[in-house]
């Protein structure tokens, strides 16, 4: 009886420590991040929201895989972009992940012969996928996207 009380007490000790280490799980205020990246990444086209149609065109994610999202596109004539996703699922992040990685390729693809100094920024996208969240910034500067991704996802 002693035997198992003392087991009883180490395993509850060993599930309260594995407990409090434990990461949280992080909490992205999606608009603000979006936003942020759009204010403090210098960019050098212009970046807009895209309509729902257009967006749908761009990304192809299926809308039940959305909580919420935020995305900022350029005018075309460079590869800049924004996209802040919360998804519904750790298995729905990893289908939106796939859809961002199939952007970054399709983008990859599309400015090869149209404006090949693209390449660069699409060759090393930053896309940071924590819990429920996908991010993606293509700009000139992934340290500036970084830290400001850093913000929230700490």
């Amino acid at each position: 009886m002693k035997k198992r009380a003392i087991l009883t007490a180490v395993i509850a000790l060993t599930a309260a420590i594995f407990a409090g280490c434990q990461k949280k799980d992080v909490v992205i205020d999606v608009a603000a991040l979006a936003d942020d990246l759009k204010n403090t990444v210098p960019f050098v086209d212009t970046l807009d929201q895209p309509s729902a149609a257009a967006f749908k065109q761009i990304y192809q994610i299926d809308d039940v895989d959305i909580a919420e999202k935020k995305v900022y596109v350029s005018s075309g004539a460079t590869a800049e972009e924004i996209a802040v996703f919360e998804s519904v699922s750790e298995d729905a992040a990893e289908r939106i992940h796939e859809a961002v990685n199939t952007r970054i390729a399709d983008n990859l693809e599309s400015f090869e012969d149209y404006n090949p100094d693209e390449q660069k920024k699409l060759s090393d996208p930053v896309i940071v996928t924590t819990g429920k969240y996908v991010i993606l910034c293509v700009s000139d500067d992934n340290d500036a996207a970084r830290q400001c991704i850093e913000k929230y996802t700490k």
